[in-house]
């Protein structure tokens, strides 16, 4: 037998809850001048913290699949099209499609008990500032649903997707560098494209001023681990280069960095919601090399149709996942195997609108929550009102609801009563952070990960993944894998990654500290486990 029977990982989600409970709820306003905490619990219970705990449900815990309507994927991926990933050892476009299907492996889900039904459905390939992917006759798969893309930009990137031919990001004729975004984003959305900045506030944060894009990457890579936040003197700095200045980046640059450069591109987003932007918010890998697709993974759902029932995913094409992502029905998760949230609101007439959706301002909306595979963890409703404070800066999200989730499949109610003057609500979903006791050999991991990195600076993920690999020559040579001799608690190099650098799957007690949840710049108990998209009452 090839594979040693071993390891139950705490690959979240292996079994749904298997109880409901009547509910209750009460209802909290959400005003211009506050957002406070509402101590309401929809399940009737509370625990020592004092949080209500949201009812245990019925149902499989890996909700969000394609049978249901929901596709996963990886909206930020790249081939040796992209200049970087080719000097970093990366793959050319055949072979990085077989990675990005990889989590389907009977190698690796054979070794991996209850990681079987969490394979990706679509991958945009986006290289940097080149559509040559697009005519490789490679471009194709026979089960992921391969977007055509490309990342554009050069100060501030952005992902573009459904790209039908290269879109520069050079001024053309003497236009003003600001201008050029400006008429690139309104190229891709003539082409039938949708266009949103990716990594938004890293080092090379995106400081247009420019409206029109369709969402946002509020997570790219690991939540916590890569890259340190904006500052307000990179700000400055990029600024001065292009001669322009967004309304929102220099804001996130000074309230938002506690938490990481993922936790201000979150801040980034939400300004613009409360500018009334209503933008949906994705995850993207940027995988170049060593890493898998998925971390994180964008969740889209579009409605199936009858004539496709039995059949996998294929069938709504690329043109299916990018209408779900304009229509904002997305959340992101830290993994294929992490958290799992939906939301939908109900209003007083008994209409159901799904999360992302268009509501009215001055009504009240029973918000139904359900998540999975986070038990442990905690659910958090994130809401401002629209517009500026008086202080004339944009109100920063607070914290209207939160409960405990104790089972792997939980739901409830809240009733949020919008204001008059409008507002958005979201959820984020945490995980507990250690769900295993970890051994020794990771000690040096756990330090790492306690900190937040500053700027570009990749010393500490080095190190990271020094140890996870340990001394192995499938670092430089992928054909040396052998499955026989992976470590549970290492870095498992993929079969399917033959050519040049290997890549690693991950353990999953790993990437959940590579997703530490930080507050004030400390790591809290829990990892980021998934964010929603938001509702917008106007």
């Amino acid at each position: 037998m090839l594979f040693r029977a071993r390891r139950t990982l705490a690959v979240c989600g292996f079994l749904a809850a298997c109880s409901s409970k009547t509910t209750t709820t009460e209802t909290a306003d959400v005003t211009s001048e506050d957002v406070t905490q509402d101590a309401a619990a929809d399940t009737g219970s509370t625990d020592t913290t004092g949080l209500p705990v949201l009812a245990t449900a019925t149902g499989d815990a890996n909700f969000a699949i394609a049978a249901n309507g929901w596709y996963r994927g990886d909206l930020h991926f790249h081939t040796n099209y992209s200049d970087d990933a080719k000097k970093q050892g990366g793959d050319d476009l055949a072979e990085a499609l077989v990675i990005a299907d990889a989590w389907r492996d009977p190698v690796y889900t054979n070794v991996n008990p209850g990681t079987a039904g969490n394979g990706l459905d679509f991958v945009a390939v986006t290289d940097h500032r080149t559509d040559a992917a697009l005519h490789d006759p490679n471009f194709k798969h026979d089960h992921l649903i391969v977007i055509p893309g490309e990342e554009f930009g050069g100060t501030g990137h952005a992902g573009i997707w459904g790209l039908k031919k290269h879109i520069t990001a050079d001024p053309v004729n003497g236009e003003p560098a600001n201008t050029r975004i400006q008429n690139a984003i309104d190229e891709a959305h003539a082409d039938g494209a949708l266009f949103s900045p990716n990594h938004p506030t890293q080092d090379n944060a995106w400081v247009w001023d420019v409206k029109g894009f369709d969402g946002i990457e509020v997570w790219n890579g690991p939540w916590s681990a890569f890259y340190g936040p904006t500052t307000e003197s990179d700000v400055d700095s990029r600024a001065k280069g292009i001669g322009a200045e967004g309304p929102f980046i220099r804001q996130a640059a000074i309230r938002g960095g506690g938490g990481g450069s993922n936790a201000q591109a979150m801040i980034f987003w939400q300004y613009h919601l409360s500018d009334g932007r209503h933008l949906a918010p994705v995850g993207g890998g940027d995988r170049h090399m060593l890493l898998p697709a998925g971390l994180p993974t964008t969740y889209v759902h579009q409605a199936r149709k009858p004539e496709f029932d039995g059949v996998h995913g294929q069938a709504i094409g690329p043109a299916g996942i990018l209408g779900g992502i304009a229509a904002r029905e997305t959340f992101v998760s830290r993994s294929p195997f992490g958290a799992q949230v939906e939301l939908a609101a109900e209003g007083t007439d008994g209409v159901l609108h799904t999360m992302g959706a268009d509501l009215t301002a001055g009504q009240t909306y029973a918000i139904h929550i359900s998540v999975s595979r986070a038990a442990g963890g905690r659910l958090k409703l994130y809401s401002a009102p629209l517009g500026k404070a008086a202080d004339g800066k944009w109100p920063d999200a607070k914290v209207v609801y939160e409960a405990r989730i104790e089972n792997q499949r939980v739901a409830g109610t809240w009733q949020w009563q919008v204001p008059a003057s409008g507002a958005w609500l979201h959820a984020v979903v945490l995980e507990p952070l250690i769900v295993l006791p970890l051994p020794q050999t990771l000690d040096q991991v756990v330090a790492l990960l306690a900190k937040l990195p500053a700027g570009k600076d990749l010393g500490g993920m080095v190190q990271v993944f020094a140890n996870l690999v340990g001394p192995n020559d499938t670092i430089t040579d992928a054909s040396g894998c052998d499955p026989t001799k992976w470590d549970p608690w290492m870095g498992e190099c993929m079969p399917a990654d033959k050519a040049t650098w290997a890549t690693y799957y991950i353990p999953d007690p790993v990437v959940r500290l590579l997703s530490t949840w930080f507050e004030n710049g400390e790591p809290t108990q829990f990892c980021a486990g998934a964010v929603s998209s938001a509702f917008m009452a106007k």
